[in-house]
C-alpha cells in the first residue's frame, strides 16, 4: 500500500460533494479560529514574525495581521498562523492530535488570495486537509506525540501542503509532489511548550504547506512515498512503535474525519490537555459549596502525556500558565471559568490562586478500558481533599467543546467576540461573526481578510 499515492488520488478527484454536515462543521472551525488568529495578533511572538516580513516579504497579495499592506501568501501564512494559535485557544483535531485550523486556515486564506480562490474552495481545500491529517494520525499516533514530536508543526505541514494544491486545483502527481515535499518540512518538538516558539509551530505548518504546493506546481519533484518504507515519515518519525500495517477507508467509502471526529474547540484559553482537569474542577464547584481556605489537597490523575505538557508547576510567565495544570484548577477553583484576562501577566500576582497552587499534585492515571478509545486519549480523576478529612471527586471524560459536549450557539459567539472585540480592522465584530457563520456562501474573502489587515 501506498499511502502518499492514495491520499494525493483522493485529493485529486474534484468530483468528490462533500455533505452539508461537514461543511457546516468546517465553516464553525473557520469562524472559531479566526477569532483566535484576531484575539493573538498583539502577541509578542507575531509582532516579531511581522518585523522580519517588513524587508523580505513585501509585495504579494495576501493580508497579515501585522501589516496595512499585502505581502507574499508564504509570510502572511507563518503571521497569521502565529497568531491563530499565540493564546492557545484555537480548536484541537483527533486522531492526529493537532491544532488544525491554526495551521489550514492561515495558510488557505494566505494562498487564496494569491490566487484569487472562492470561499467555498476554501473550505473543500480546508475539509481534504482535515482528511490528510486525520489519514496520518492514524498511521503514525500515539507514537508520534507521545515521542515528543509537535504534530501541529509535522502531521499539520503535511496536512496544509495537500489542501494548499487541493486549492491549486493540482492534479494527483502535483498533490503527491506536495505531500512529499512537506513531509521533508516537517519539524517542532514539544519541548518549546511555553515559549513562544511553540505558536510559531503552527506558523511554520502554514508556511510550509503554502511552500510545498507552490514548489510542487511549479515543477518540482520528490519521492513519491515518503510517508511509508524506509526512512519515511512513519519510520523516522513515529518513535518506537506502531510501525506496520495500516489501511485508510476514505470517503465516500467512510464517513469524512470532520464528521466522525469532529474538532474540540476550546472554551479555555489554555493548553488541551488542562481541560478535562478544568472540567473536573469546575464540576466540584457546581455541586458543592467549597470553602478554598479549608482546601489540603487537589489531587488530579491524568494520562502521562498530558502530565508531561504540563510541566510547569509554578508558572513565571503567562505563556507558561498556559501549560500548568497547578494554575489552571487553582484560577478555575477562585475564578469559575477561565478566561483570556487569566492568562495575562497581572493575573499571576493573583494572592489566593497563587495560595492554590502547591496543594495542586497530579498524578498518572492509568486508561481504563473505557476510555482507551477516547480521541484524547483518556479520561481525568479529580479529587480535592479538605483539611478536616472530606473528600469531593469528579470523573471528566468529555473535554467542553468535544462533538459530545459542544459549546452551545451562544459560547461559540461569546468566545468569537471575547477575542474579536478591538482587533478588528474596519469591521463590527458581531457582523463579521455572522459572515463567517456562512463563510463558504460568501462572494468574496476579501471581507473577512480585510478585518484581519493592520
Amino acid at each position: 500500500m501506498d499511502l502518499s499515492r492514495i491520499l494525493a488520488a483522493w485529493c485529486a478527484d474534484d468530483h468528490k460533494v462533500f455533505p452539508e454536515s461537514a461543511i457546516e462543521r468546517a465553516e464553525a472551525a473557520i469562524a472559531d479560529v479566526v477569532g483566535c488568529l484576531l484575539g493573538g495578533r498583539h502577541d509578542p511572538a507575531v509582532t516579531g514574525a511581522g518585523k522580519i516580513v517588513r524587508s523580505t516579504g513585501a509585495g504579494g497579495k495576501s493580508s497579515a495581521v501585522t501589516h496595512a499592506v499585502s505581502v507574499t501568501a508564504p509570510w502572511a501564512a507563518l503571521i497569521n498562523g502565529c497568531a491563530a494559535h499565540a493564546l492557545d485557544f484555537d480548536d484541537n483535531f483527533f486522531p492526529p492530535v493537532t491544532h488544525a485550523s491554526a495551521v489550514l486556515v492561515p495558510a488557505l486564506f494566505a494562498l487564496a488570495e494569491e490566487i484569487d480562490a472562492s470561499t467555498d474552495a476554501i473550505v473543500d481545500a480546508y475539509i481534504a486537509g482535515l482528511e490528510v491529517e486525520a489519514q496520518i494520525g492514524k498511521l503514525v499516533n500515539p507514537s508520534h506525540y507521545e515521542s515528543g514530536w509537535h504534530a501541529t508543526s509535522t502531521i499539520g505541514a503535511i496536512g496544509a501542503a495537500a489542501a494548499c494544491a487541493v486549492l491549486m486545483r493540482l492534479d494527483e502527481a502535483g498533490v503527491l509532489n506536495a505531500i512529499s515535499i512537506g513531509s521533508s518540512l516537517a519539524g517542532g518538538s514539544k519541548r518549546q511548550f511555553g515559549s513562544m516558539v511553540k505558536p510559531m509551530h503552527a506558523g511554520f505548518a502554514a508556511m510550509h504547506g503554502v511552500l510545498a504546493a507552490q514548489l510542487a506546481a511549479s515543477g518540482v519533484v520528490g519521492v513519491e512515498n515518503t510517508l511509508q518504507g524506509k526512512w519515511s515519515f512513519e519510520e523516522l518519525y513515529a518513535g518506537s512503535g506502531n510501525v506496520g500495517v495500516f489501511a485508510p477507508r476514505l470517503f465516500p467509502d467512510a464517513p469524512l474525519a470532520i464528521d466522525e471526529y469532529g474538532l474540540v474547540a476550546k472554551l479555555y484559553p489554555s493548553c488541551m490537555s488542562s481541560h478535562l482537569g478544568i472540567d473536573a474542577m469546575l464540576a466540584l464547584s457546581a455541586r458543592h459549596r467549597i470553602d478554598l481556605s479549608q482546601i489540603a489537597a487537589i489531587d488530579i490523575h491524568l494520562p502521562e502525556f498530558m502530565i508531561a505538557n504540563l510541566r510547569y508547576q509554578k508558572p513565571g510567565n503567562a505563556m507558561e500558565a498556559r501549560f500548568s495544570m497547578n494554575y489552571c484548577a487553582a484560577v478555575t477553583l477562585v475564578h469559575g471559568v477561565p478566561r483570556m484576562h487569566h492568562f495575562a501577566e497581572p493575573a499571576l500576582a493573583d494572592a489566593e490562586v497563587a495560595r492554590l497552587l502547591p496543594l495542586v499534585h497530579m498524578h498518572v492515571r492509568e486508561t481504563l478500558p473505557e476510555a482507551a478509545s477516547l480521541p484524547w486519549g483518556g479520561d481525568c480523576l479529580a479529587r480535592i481533599t479538605f483539611a478536616e478529612g472530606s473528600v469531593i471527586e469528579h470523573r471528566a471524560v468529555y473535554p467542553k467543546g468535544c462533538p459530545q459536549n459542544p459549546l452551545s450557539p451562544a459560547q461559540q459567539r461569546d468566545k468569537f467576540m471575547d477575542c474579536a472585540n478591538g482587533n478588528v480592522t474596519g469591521r463590527n465584530a458581531a457582523a463579521l461573526f455572522e459572515k463567517l457563520r456562512n463563510f463558504s456562501r460568501l462572494a468574496s474573502l476579501q471581507d473577512v481578510v480585510a478585518a484581519m489587515r493592520a
